[in-house]
Parts: C-alpha cells; sequence; structure tokens
C-alpha cells in the first residue's frame, strides 16, 4: 500500500506536497496524511506541553492527529508555503471548531525535508490551543442569493451587502453554488471581514460573516 502511495504522490512538486500536508491535517485524513510522508519519517515538535519526537510515518500521522482530535471541525485560516534555503517552510493557522460553540485558533511552522516528493524530516512550532473570544451580540442580516452563483456574480454582491451593513453586524449568505463554499470565505477574508461559520446540507451552504471594518 505504501509503495503505490508513494507512486501517485512522486509527481508533486515540493509545494503541491506542503499543500496537500496541511489539507490532509485539516480535513484528519489519515490516508491522505500519510501519503504525504517517506516510510521512515522523523518529527520533532515543540509545543506547549514540551518536546515531541516520532518516527515512521504511522506514528508522525498518529502524533499529529492527536493535538486535534477534540475538535468538531477544522477551518484552514491562513496557509504560507515557502522555501528558507532548501527546507520547505509551511505555516498554517486553523480555526477549531467545537460542539459546544466554542473555537480556538492554532498556528503551526512547519520545517520540512523533502525526499522524492515526500516529507522525509519535519520540525514543528507551534503555538497551542488559543481560545477564540466569543462574537459580541450583533445583528444579523439575511441575504438569500438563490441560484447566483459565483461566476455569475455573486462575489459582486456579497460585496456590496458587506458594506452595506455597520461595522460588527453579520452577514448571513444562502447559496446553492458549490463553488461559494470556498470562494466566499476566501474573498470575504481578503476583504478584511471575519468568517464564523461554513455550513453545508443538502445543496445549500449559510455562510455567516462578520463585518470587521
Amino acid at each position: 500500500m505504501e509503495k503505490t502511495q508513494q507512486v501517485s504522490a512522486s509527481s508533486l512538486s515540493e509545494d503541491a506536497v506542503g499543500d496537500a500536508y496541511v489539507r490532509a491535517l485539516a480535513n484528519r485524513d489519515s490516508k491522505q496524511l500519510q501519503a504525504c510522508f517517506q516510510p521512515d519519517i522523523h518529527l520533532r515538535a515543540l509545543v506547549p506541553p514540551g518536546f515531541q519526537e516520532s518516527e515512521g510515518a504511522a506514528a508522525v500521522t498518529a502524533r499529529l492527529e492527536s493535538w486535534f482530535g477534540a475538535a468538531e471541525r477544522i477551518e484552514i485560516v491562513r496557509k504560507d508555503i515557502y522555501h528558507v534555503a532548501n527546507r520547505l517552510h509551511v505555516r498554517y493557522r486553523f480555526r477549531e471548531h467545537y460542539s459546544d460553540g466554542d473555537s480556538e485558533i492554532i498556528e503551526q511552522d512547519a520545517y520540512c525535508n523533502v525526499r522524492e516528493g515526500f516529507i522525509e524530516a519535519i520540525d514543528i512550532l507551534c503555538s497551542g490551543h488559543l481560545p477564540e473570544p466569543k462574537a459580541q451580540a450583533a445583528n444579523i442580516h439575511h441575504y438569500d442569493a438563490g441560484n447566483l452563483g459565483c461566476g455569475s456574480g455573486l462575489p459582486e454582491e456579497f460585496r456590496r451587502r458587506i458594506q452595506a451593513i455597520p461595522i460588527g453586524n453579520i452577514l448571513e449568505t444562502v447559496t446553492h453554488d458549490p463553488a461559494a463554499k470556498e470562494d466566499l470565505p476566501s474573498l470575504a477574508r481578503l476583504l478584511g471581514h471575519q468568517v464564523l461559520s461554513v455550513k453545508t446540507a443538502e445543496g445549500t451552504t449559510v455562510i455567516a460573516v462578520q463585518r470587521a471594518r
């Protein structure tokens, strides 16, 4: 199985390996996460409880997943991938959503050695799980976009509507466009606003964004 996974992933560039690692970690996809690693990968991590170390793809995967097991859902808030000399630097910030409505922010810097398209060594510096203050009571404005999609004017209409509400208020957008699940939150963050939640059910996506400026 490991050999098959390596053949399928070996064509990835180093940046693509970093991207696949972040997405697999956020999705808690054990198979895809382990597929990013060389079988003999070595992990060193400095986390708030102290120094941790693991060897081997299965052990490293289990160690990484153990840090996020309590969250109901993980949202990728930020992701930066670049090189520091010959090392791949992957910085990612997650928002962890919990079943009681609370959320936490965690940021990690991962410095990776990549060999033949797979991570063979990874050193991680972790911020720890930081409680996120609950949003203050705010007026909620509902916008049903109907069949309007990201390719037919939804981004422009969203921008107009978010600017029309007072700072601190929330715009809750309902859309049937599958692409909006990724595109609209990205646009909201680019505009400097806070994405509070993204919920999808039965072909409908509800995106709650708080105007920040």
